[in-house]
């Protein structure tokens, strides 16, 4: 079985690596005069038609486009020169999304850790690129629905505070809204405030983690998980904590 038929035969469902491959391997067989932008040839025609085919029943049964933009990249290109107008314009819309996904996990993380100024841009950026895209707007308004509310918290939290320096939960609710303006440095101070009150508190030592993830500092950040986690062992902040610190901040850490 040739490569064209390999990939007509494909099962996209089994694995998106594996329909990347197979749509590589289709594209090897396109003739040399349509990859130097020179002419298309029927043959390629069929090529492209099916690689379009392939790709759009990855988006079907996936919710989301083929994980590698350079395919799509080179395609569109490819698309160009064999007047392939709706590949070309598929080819450009797909790129835009994963852009946007991109964007999109990059705000949502930014939301994770508090930080809605941050989130914020991350996720208009994402809608900006792509307003289709089915969760940046709505992510990107409850980021800023956060923000708009937190410099008035935060005045009513300090005077509060003035009233009741020895509340721990005072002062935890004044270091999130500093996180929340995007003041993650200026937080730290009040996270210890509310430690030093109450050291059992597990919200309070997976808030202060999340918010030294967000500053990059990914190895103060895990014992504070790991004691929220001895304390209660259900935080989801704590948890996504130390996924984040593997996987994003490259620590190797038992998780």
């Amino acid at each position: 079985m040739d490569k064209l038929e390999a990939l007509k035969a494909l099962d996209v469902t089994v694995s998106m690596k594996g329909t990347a491959d197979a749509i590589r391997g289709a594209i090897d067989m396109l003739s040399f005069e349509v990859k130097s932008a020179k002419e298309c040839s029927l043959k390629d025609k069929e090529i492209l038609e099916l690689i379009n085919t392939k790709l759009r029943e990855v988006e079907e049964e996936f919710y989301r486009p083929l994980d590698d933009p350079t395919i799509f990249e080179y395609l569109q290109g490819i698309a160009a020169t064999a007047n392939q107008i709706e590949l070309e314009n598929y080819c450009d819309d797909q790129m835009n999304l994963l852009k946007a996904n991109d964007l999109h996990y990059e705000g949502y993380t930014a939301l994770y850790y508090g930080n809605c100024v941050e989130a914020t841009r991350l996720l208009g950026e994402a809608y900006k690129i792509y307003p289709k895209h089915p969760l940046a707007k709505i992510d990107m308004d409850k980021a800023q629905k956060r923000l708009d509310k937190a410099p008035a918290e935060l005045k009513k939290l300090e005077n509060q505070i003035e009233k009741n320096p020895d509340k721990s939960a005072i002062w935890l609710k004044k270091a999130s809204a500093l996180v929340t303006m995007g003041k993650m440095e200026e937080a730290l101070p009040a996270f210890d405030e509310a430690i030093e009150l109450d050291p059992e508190d597990p919200n309070a030592l997976a808030k202060k983690g999340a918010a030294l993830e967000g500053l990059g500092r990914w190895e103060e950040a895990v014992p504070l998980f790991e004691k929220a986690l001895a304390i209660k062992p259900k935080s989801q902040i704590a948890k996504k904590g130390m996924n984040l610190a593997k996987f994003l901040g490259g620590l190797d850490i038992e998780i």
